[in-house]
């Protein structure tokens, strides 16, 4: 399949989004007035599909229609706090069996269910014409990512809003960030950027040792399902045009490293002996992965909330239970689940999560450290007067997992006219010329519930506005497809800020990324590309 990225990159747009409607707590541009309100129905009621469900119910101007869950608790806790009982299934194919009713009563959907089945659910959906919002990473595979962008380039009779969940673009912080590096070129051309995300020792014996994305081939590499999203920042500062840029500069190679340290079973303390579980393990009270004291004593009684992640990933029955006894009952037997050897690496086993088990015995492949290398080559200009429209620069990110910081990640930018310190908190630039600093502080945001520096909000918000946009200038609006394809490209434009293209484009890298490590070598982006039978329009 060949897929064309259609590039020039999006115009950069740093407006700010609307909220619902006024919070004490925000500084966002107050609620754009509207006699629609986009109808959502979200696929998956697990942490993400909760995340984009609650900004959009309290933040935004859309209205959450139904949901298609197979756990019944689940569903039916996700029903009664959004009011979401219009639309009920207990999967996106009974949903799908339910098409005529669905196309007439919903305007959108969000996809947030494992992300290896994303692209059999957009590509089985697109027809019916929803806009989408898909959870990163976009697909597990290069091959079905692509499938997804030719889906949605033309897999239905009318075009479509598409996001893809890449959060970080539109926190405040990093839409401040972006300003000042891309609008305002406060440190001149950039030349290098210095990217860390702490991924938390406890949290990725959560998610990639004992959770759901442990295994590269029952899922993807972690610097996908982890970091695809960082990735797409780095690309976002660095290929977008510029006021004295006006074309993309984009990366020419890209190497990485990497490997899994600490969980494996050679790290494993000898006090453990054979045991595989922590509820019996001799070494528990030694060790610092222990579940027991992430979630029992770390999570539940340091704060006791039934509905908090992630001790409702561990058990979900957590959602009905009402009080602390009962609570640590229910969490310590669940934690108590284990296997026998006999039964690794079968597929019961690789298809539920065991998050008592060993972090040295969990069977997990994905790296627990790696680091991405980007370089670009110089961009020639067709005037005499400026041979460079830009020069060669490089980008690092490292993912580390043992880390104090929970994915709260930090940057360096260091530029042709000073250099930039980022976290969470400022943004700290230092002058060349003058040798002054300045601090800017993000605006506070919507963070309630959500999280990555209220880019759940940001992204909720956008996307429920774009659609909005759509659905009023279609109803006043008069024309054919063309017409059509002009109201959704401007609002994907000004909203999403991001094309699906780009999105491909991002995820490209992270896989190009991943083969370099793989196979010990430097990858040439261009020839990466035409292998796989992507024309990259340059």
């Amino acid at each position: 399949m060949r897929t064309a990225w259609r590039l020039p990159i999006s115009t950069p747009h740093s407006s700010q989004l609307p909220a619902r409607a006024p919070v004490a707590s925000t500084t966002y541009a107050t609620m754009v007035n509207t006699t629609k309100s986009p109808r959502i129905l979200v696929i998956g009621a697990g942490s993400r599909g909760n995340t984009y469900a609650r900004s959009i119910h309290f933040h935004s101007t859309g209205t959450v229609v139904g949901v298609a869950e197979p756990i019944e608790l689940k569903r039916n806790h996700f029903v009664k706090k959004y009011s979401a009982n219009q639309f009920i299934y207990s999967s996106w194919k009974e949903l799908l069996q339910d098409a005529d009713r669905v196309k007439a009563g919903v305007d959108a959907i969000c996809v947030c269910t494992l992300d290896e089945t994303h692209a059999e659910i957009v590509t089985a959906l697109r027809p019916l014409n929803l806009h989408m919002l898909c959870e990163k990473p976009l697909a597990t595979t290069f091959d079905d990512c692509q499938q997804i962008l030719h889906s949605v380039q033309a897999g239905g009779t009318k075009p479509i809003i598409f996001a893809i969940g890449h959060v970080l673009r539109y926190s405040p912080h990093n839409i401040l960030l972006h300003k000042l590096v891309v609008e305002q070129e406060l440190i001149g051309e950039v030349i290098n950027i210095n990217h860390t995300e702490p991924v938390g020792w406890w949290h990725f014996a959560h998610s990639y040792v004992r959770g759901n994305w442990r295994s590269s081939h029952r899922t993807a590499p972690s610097l996908l399902t982890k970091c695809c999203h960082d990735i797409d920042l780095l690309l976002w500062l660095l290929t977008s045009p510029t006021p004295s840029r006006p074309i993309p500069h984009l990366p020419a190679r890209i190497s990485s490293h990497g490997s899994l340290t600490q969980f494996r079973r050679s790290r494993k303390p000898a006090l453990a002996g054979d045991a595989t579980n922590c509820v019996s393990c001799p070494a528990e009270t030694d060790c610092i992965y222990s579940a027991k004291k992430i979630y029992i004593e770390g999570q539940l009684y340091g704060n006791f909330n039934t509905t908090h992640w992630p001790n409702t990933i561990v058990a979900p029955e957590l959602l009905d239970v009402e009080d602390m006894a009962s609570a640590v009952v229910v969490l310590t037997e669940k934690l108590r689940r284990d296997y026998t050897p006999e039964q690794a690496g079968t597929k019961e086993i690789e298809n539920n999560e065991y998050y008592g088990r060993c972090v040295f015995e969990a069977g997990n492949d994905v790296v627990d450290n790696q680091v991405v290398v980007m370089e670009w080559d110089d961009l020639p200009s067709p005037s005499e007067s400026q041979p460079f429209y830009a020069t060669a620069k490089t980008a690092t990110l490292t993912m580390i997992a043992h880390t104090e910081r929970i994915c709260d990640r930090f940057t360096r930018i260091y530029g042709s006219k000073g250099e930039i310190t980022a976290d969470r908190k400022e943004i700290r630039v230092y002058d060349f010329k003058t040798g002054t600093a300045k601090v800017y502080k993000p605006e506070e945001c919507l963070d309630e519930g959500g999280g990555h520096g209220g880019g759940d909000v940001g992204i909720s918000i956008a996307f429920v506005e774009a659609v909005r946009e759509v659905l009023e200038k279609q109803t006043e609006g008069e024309g054919g497809k063309e017409e059509e394809t002009r109201v959704v490209k401007e609002a994907q434009k000004r909203w999403i800020r991001c094309t699906p293209e780009e999105a491909v484009l991002s995820h490209a890298m992270v896989f190009a990324a991943e083969d370099a490590r793989v196979g010990k070598k430097v990858v040439e982006v261009w020839e990466w590309a035409q292998e796989r039978g992507v024309d990259v329009t340059w």
